[in-house]
C-alpha cells in the first residue's frame, strides 16, 4: 500500500511539473514574441559566428560548417538534428549575405536534409536564386574518409572560418589541424566523449554536451527555442538545489 501511494505521488508530481513547464514555456514564448527576450547564458562557440559571417561577407569568403557522419535513423538522430538547427541559424545569416556555407555530411540520410535547411533560409531571405544544392556535399559513410577528405576542402576552399556540429568521433582531429594549417576560425559542438577528448587540445571554441543543442536557440533566434532554452535552464537549476537539499537533509 505504501508503495502504491509513493508511486501515485510521484507520478502526481511529475504531472504537476510537466504542466507549470508547458505553462512557463507558453508565456515566455508569448513574451519574446512581444519583444521581450530572455538574458541566456553566453555560449561562446556560437556567440561569434556572427561576426565571423560579416568577416568573411567582408573577405569574400565563406564557412564551413561540418555536421559529421551521425544520420537520423538510429541513435545518431538526435544529435544530427542539433547539428542541422546550427547549420539553420548559420544558413539563415550567411544567405543574407550572399555567402551560402559550404556544408560537409558524412550521412547520405543527412544530405536531403541539410540541402532543404539551406533552401529555406535562402527562402527566407528573400533570395531563392542563391540557393545551390552542391553547396552541400556528402563526403563518405566511413569516419575517418569523412575528415580526411572534408579537410582537404578546408585547404582547398576560400573559407573564413570551420564550424563542426554534430556526431564526430577521434578523426575530427584531422578536421581541426586542417583548419588550424589554413589560419581559419574555429568552433565546434558535439555530445560524444571520444570527440570532445580530441577537441580540447585544439585551437577551437567548444560547445560540449548539452550545449549543442542550445545552439539552436543562440543562433536561430526562435522565440519558441528560446523560450524552451530558457525552461530547460530553469530546470537545470531547480534540479540541482532539489538535490543539494536532499544530500543535506540526508546529512542532518
Amino acid at each position: 500500500m505504501g508503495a502504491l501511494t509513493g508511486g501515485l505521488g510521484t507520478t502526481m508530481i511529475a504531472a504537476v511539473l510537466i504542466i507549470v513547464t508547458g505553462v512557463v514555456l507558453w508565456v515566455l514564448t508569448i513574451r519574446v514574441r512581444t519583444g521581450r527576450r530572455p538574458t541566456i547564458r553566453p555560449l561562446p562557440a556560437f556567440d561569434e559566428l556572427p561576426s565571423e559571417l560579416g568577416r568573411a561577407a567582408e573577405a569574400g569568403a565563406t564557412l564551413h560548417v561540418g555536421l559529421g557522419t551521425g544520420g537520423i535513423t538510429g541513435h545518431q538522430t538526435v544529435t544530427s538534428l542539433a547539428g542541422l538547427e546550427v547549420l539553420e541559424g548559420i544558413a539563415s545569416t550567411a544567405a543574407a549575405y550572399g555567402i551560402p556555407p559550404l556544408v560537409t555530411v558524412g550521412d547520405p540520410t543527412l544530405l536531403p536534409l541539410a540541402q532543404d535547411v539551406m533552401r529555406r533560409a535562402c527562402i527566407r531571405a528573400g533570395v531563392p536564386e542563391r540557393y545551390k544544392p552542391t553547396s552541400v556535399r556528402f563526403i563518405a559513410p566511413s569516419p575517418a574518409a569523412y575528415a580526411m577528405g572534408a579537410s582537404d576542402l578546408l585547404t582547398e576552399e576560400k573559407l573564413n572560418a570551420s564550424v563542426l556540429a554534430g556526431w564526430f568521433n577521434e578523426e575530427v582531429v584531422l578536421l581541426t589541424h586542417s583548419a588550424e594549417k589554413a589560419g581559419l576560425f574555429q568552433s565546434a559542438a558535439t555530445d560524444q566523449l571520444r570527440a570532445l577528448g580530441a577537441l580540447y587540445p585544439a585551437d577551437t571554441l567548444l560547445a560540449a554536451g548539452e550545449e549543442l543543442f542550445a545552439g539552436g536557440a543562440q543562433l536561430t533566434q526562435y522565440a519558441s527555442r528560446l523560450a524552451s532554452l530558457t525552461v530547460q535552464d530553469g530546470l537545470r537549476l531547480l534540479f540541482i538545489l532539489v538535490v543539494l537539499v536532499s544530500a543535506v537533509i540526508n546529512l542532518v
